[in-house]
């Protein structure tokens, strides 16, 4: 699933592609992506220029030119491809948008995901449950020393838990982890302001050297694209069960912490 570092560059490729771009025409192909009746959303999204795009955890943000927003979360399986005009895409698309220039958006297998048009006021309460964001101005190390003195639960739940720190997952968590090099299991109101200091720490390192790498997941964003994908190459514990740890030669493990699977190096991580 999509994290911060997927949508960071998801972000920049639309931002350099579809900004002041018109929407001109717009194909749905399953109603159940999107939150209105679909003529409702092709007259409120249809002929708009797409003036801003952004982010607030693992969602992007469309300003259309109206004052609508367009607000996606692609979930398991989904994806956004930029189709050139002309080209043939090997895939319908859940919701397809047309441009004046001929190219094509396609939001793709959003069975979980989904595409929505909103107000302001919509999406401020859609996002008001969500935790700070780990690159924003109120992340702070004082912050997190006294959210993490005030939980006793794992680590690992409490760094994908929205509501406590927005828009980590299941891979970045274990990464941040085995940087600070903290067990998952270990509980949160337990560590010491060492360990509270190296958390603080690889939270944003983490996230910044993957937006900086394209993120770890490799479905391209049009096919000019050679940057997506490539922080996959630089994963120390995520998805390695059983291979030998970079750092120290020892096996990595995967555990269930609070139904949570976690892959961490038993060494490096105490």
């Amino acid at each position: 699933m999509p994290e911060i570092p997927e949508m960071e560059v998801y972000k920049k490729q639309l931002s350099e592609t579809v900004v002041h771009k018109k929407i001109v025409d717009i194909t749905i192909n399953r109603e159940k992506s999107i939150n209105v009746e679909p003529q409702l959303f092709k007259d409120l999204v249809n002929d708009q220029l797409i003036i801003f795009v952004s982010r607030r955890a693992k969602h992007l943000i469309f300003t259309l030119g109206n004052g609508y927003y367009l607000v996606t979360h692609l979930m398991l399986g989904g994806r956004i491809y930029l189709a050139q005009p002309g080209e043939k895409v090997n895939t319908r698309g859940s919701v397809i948008f047309h441009f004046f220039d001929k190219t094509k958006l396609y939001f793709i297998n959003l069975r979980l995901g989904w595409l929505y048009v909103l107000t302001e006021n919509e999406m401020d309460e859609l996002f008001a449950k969500l935790g700070p964001e780990p690159l924003g101005k109120y992340f702070t190390l004082e912050w997190l020393s006294d959210s993490l003195s005030q939980r006793r639960g794992a680590l690992k739940p409490l760094l994908t838990d929205q509501a406590f720190i927005a828009g980590i997952g299941n891979c970045y968590s274990d990464e941040i982890l085995f940087r600070a090099g903290i067990r998952p299991d270990r509980k949160a109101n337990e560590l010491n302001l060492h360990e509270v200091t190296a958390l603080f720490s690889a939270i944003p390192s983490t996230l910044q050297d993957a937006i900086n790498n394209g993120g770890y997941m490799e479905k391209l964003f049009n096919s000019n694209d050679h940057f997506t994908g490539k922080y996959n190459d630089y994963l120390k514990v995520y998805d390695r069960e059983g291979q030998p740890c970079y750092q120290c030669n020892d096996t990595v493990q995967l555990i269930t912490v609070s139904g949570k699977k976690s892959f961490f190096c038993p060494s490096c991580q105490n």
